[in-house]
């Protein structure tokens, strides 16, 4: 392969939370060597403008080397309003698509989101879509700072999208993104997401992710058929205590457990 091949071959991963920064180069599907790098807030308030200063940090010291490659950011769920859309074949157009979007989710959240930059999977005709939204002045903050530096836009989404991969639908039932303050709970039909449910989370969240799951399962109580949770956790590690706390709330004869702890790079 070529020095030219190899550069061409390479993408750029950022995920972006309150509480930190964390990015990778790849050089195909492989890791670039010390490419791995962890930057911490600089004011953990939660807020879009410490996010967007340091995704503005971390491409300013990318520098040259890395001058146009693609990125794809992955949106911390605390920035993230997620909902699954039934289908509609207003979806088909770009028009009406977008006015189907703003109307599903100003019905769920009032008129702050019309001011929302909504993003959708590309589910198979007929399927709900999974979708994502956005403040749009952060999106545009995003795209702004890439584009400044040299950076064409690749993609953006949220990390349960992202997340949802890593822990490989294909073999999972449901997964539990863990976030402090937030937990994220989705379900798989068919190796896609299929519903989606966020609580929060105000405690340790081993003792907050099993009822939660309950006050789920209250109004979808198809999830009894869930036997195990793929767990991804972006704060605190997760704890041997856990699997226990599941197994002791949840309803016999199919307790739902942690399966796994996935690294999202």
């Amino acid at each position: 392969m070529s020095f030219t091949d190899s550069f061409g071959s390479r993408s750029m991963t950022v995920m972006l939370s309150p509480e930190m920064l964390s990015a990778v180069v790849r050089s195909g599907k492989e890791i670039v060597a010390h490419s791995e790098i962890k930057i911490g807030a600089a004011r953990a308030d939660g807020s879009c403008d410490a996010a967007l200063a340091a995704f503005r940090a971390y491409l300013g010291r990318t520098g040259l080397g890395l001058r146009g490659v693609p990125i794809t950011v992955g949106i911390s769920n605390r920035w993230c309003q997620l909902a699954m859309l039934p289908w509609s074949d207003a979806l088909l157009h770009g028009d009406s698509a977008l006015r189907y979007r703003q109307a599903h989710f100003a019905a769920i959240y009032g008129d702050p989101a019309r001011n929302w930059e909504i993003l959708c999977d590309d589910a198979p005709y007929g399927q709900p879509r999974l979708a994502c939204a956005i403040d749009r002045d952060f999106l545009i903050g995003l795209r702004d700072c890439a584009r400044a530096i040299g950076h064409p836009w690749a993609s953006l989404e949220s990390v349960l999208s992202m997340a949802a991969r890593t822990a490989a639908p294909g073999r999972q039932q449901a997964l539990a993104v863990i976030e402090p303050g937030r937990v994220v709970m989705a379900t798989f039909s068919h190796g896609r997401i299929s519903a989606v449910q966020a609580e929060a989370c105000r405690g340790a969240w081993h003792a907050e992710l099993p009822p939660a799951w309950q006050h789920w399962m209250l109004r979808a109580p198809e999830l009894g058929d869930v036997a195990q949770v793929a767990l991804v956790s972006l704060g605190e590690a997760p704890a041997a205590a856990f699997d226990a706390a599941f197994a002791a709330t949840a309803p016999a004869p199919r307790p739902t457990r942690l399966l796994v702890d996935v690294e999202l790079h």
